[in-house]
């Protein structure tokens, strides 16, 4: 996040970082040309965190933009709607002050730069509009509908491994390559192998393919409701932190065939306070077998385990 000095200048940590991305852009716009490539460079942005970017779109009248919300009842929520902008060459190479503006300001005050999703794309604004709309919601044969935020750089690498080859082709069709942040924050590019092209074809989610993308977010869930609830406890930790030994006690607690959100949330949470092998302490164990006789849940197991034990594994 940003924060205002005493002259109300915007200051980021990633503001040096800015001209090497900025040249980034231009460095692939330019590769483009001369390649003989129509290539336009779309920003989908999650304004989720931003601060009333909404409204400095709301004034824009360079640069075409849009809510991917558009149209449907989440319109409602501007604050937070996913948007998707262009950028021509005249606001790459400092032609449109504006744009360039906005640009800088995407970058600067993008969430842990998780917020961008760079889209390289031959075809119109209005027909990648159309496209990228087809993915806001999805339903499943039961009939259910769910929103689908594929715009956030954690939710797309796991549609990838959901996805068949041939829905993420879809998705792809009319795109050059996507750019996106891993949980590392590094940059992942994903390129389209064949022609770009429109389709108007969207395979639906299967029930498995759903389960599996909830599988995979869950992990997530878990980090947000414990930076609610844990307090203190937990702030040496950074979130990719948090999530890599939120994802290692989820994977540990698999063993035990541990299930439901309060048992799961139990045995996670006393990985992080307690120790991540705090299940191998023999009276632990023997507290585990009795969950997979299902004799009892994990929270209930937990709490009858003295204080002297936990005090002895935290020791180590």
């Amino acid at each position: 996040m940003s924060e205002q000095n005493v002259q109300g200048d915007v200051v980021d940590t990633r503001q040096d970082e800015w001209p090497a991305w900025l040249d980034g852009l231009r460095a692939k716009l330019t590769a483009y040309v001369h390649a003989d490539i129509d290539a336009r460079l779309y920003l989908l942005v999650d304004t989720r965190g931003y601060q009333d970017l909404h409204e400095r779109l709301r004034n824009e009248t360079r640069l075409r933009h849009v809510s991917l919300w558009k149209g449907i009842e989440l319109e409602e929520y501007p604050e937070i709607s996913p948007y998707l902008i262009e950028f021509d060459a005249h606001v790459l190479f400092g032609k449109d002050e504006s744009g360039l503006s906005m640009l800088r300001q995407l970058w600067c005050e993008a969430v842990d730069l998780y917020a961008l999703t760079s889209i390289w794309s031959p075809v119109s604004f209005e027909q990648i509009d159309a496209h990228l709309r087809r993915y806001v919601m999805y339903e499943l044969p039961n009939g259910r509908a769910y929103y689908l935020f594929f715009f956030d750089n954690h939710v797309l690498p796991r549609l990838r491994q959901v996805w068949s080859e041939k829905q993420a082709q879809e998705f792809i069709a009319p795109c050059l390559e996507i750019g996106y942040r891993t949980r590392r924050l590094e940059a992942a590019t994903w390129r389209n192998e064949s022609r770009p092209a429109l389709t108007r074809v969207v395979s639906p989610l299967s029930a498995e393919q759903h389960e599996g993308l909830l599988q995979l977010g869950y992990a997530d869930k878990l980090v947000l409701k414990f930076r609610e609830t844990m307090g203190t406890s937990i702030d040496h930790l950074s979130d990719i932190e948090l999530y890599e030994q939120t994802l290692e006690q989820l994977e540990r607690s698999g063993r035990y065939r541990i299930t439901g959100d309060e048992s799961l949330s139990a045995y996670v949470m006393t990985g992080l306070l307690i120790g991540p092998r705090f299940d191998e302490h023999p009276v632990v164990q023997s507290q585990l077998a009795a969950v997979m006789r299902k004799e009892m849940d994990a929270a209930q197991a937990f709490e009858t385990i003295d204080d002297a034990t936990w005090d002895e594994i935290r020791a180590g």
